[in-house]
């Protein structure tokens, strides 16, 4: 008695041009998936944020900032990617300008690797000469409000290592101020 079996006959795709398509489609949905989790990911109450918090009370209780393996064991996270933890203690200690920049950025980040590439290269290009105009053109204004004046105050106190409190301090020092040319003379 012979036993037959059963071929699978697997569909061949023509042409280059349909697989290209085929590619195409599969490296979009894998973007767009990668994008969904890193924004899920950056959420105060998930794994980026909450990893950097954990990094920094860690830090802060070891003797000269430096975690002992044994210490990452007893907590649990000697398991996970040592720059991925350090890319997340970098997010938590720079959340705010984080958060700025990708609401200012018109690009999707995929990761915490390529926002913190992005935000190293974007300090680069403002050290360099300022090729911006000081004009009163409506549309370099255009785009200013609350929250990029909050960005740009806290970028260039952290550039420049100056207290943030002290910075607080005098700003509402200068909004509850009557006297403006204070506030004049503060800002010369």
């Amino acid at each position: 008695m012979t036993t037959s079996t059963a071929i699978a006959i697997i569909p061949s795709i023509d042409t280059l041009e349909s697989e290209g398509l085929a590619l195409a489609k599969m490296y979009k949905t894998e973007v767009s998936s990668e994008k969904r989790r890193f924004t899920q990911s950056i959420k105060m109450d998930q794994l980026s944020y909450r990893l950097g918090k954990l990094m920094a009370t860690l830090s802060a209780e070891a003797e000269g900032g430096r975690i002992s393996s044994a210490r990452l064991k007893e907590v649990g996270i000697a398991n996970i990617d040592k720059r991925r933890r350090s890319e997340a203690l970098w997010f938590y200690q720079d959340y705010d300008n984080a958060l700025a920049f990708i609401k200012a950025s018109k690009k999707g980040f995929t990761s915490l690797t390529a926002l913190q590439s992005a935000m190293k290269k974007a300090d680069k290009s403002n050290d360099g000469p300022n090729t911006e105009s000081d004009g009163d053109d409506d549309t370099s204004t255009s785009n200013v409000n609350a929250e990029s004046i909050v960005a740009n105050v806290l970028a260039t106190a952290k550039k420049h290592n100056i207290d943030l409190q002290q910075v607080v301090e005098m700003l509402i020092d200068s909004a509850t101020s009557t006297d403006t040319s204070v506030v004049e003379s503060e800002v010369a």
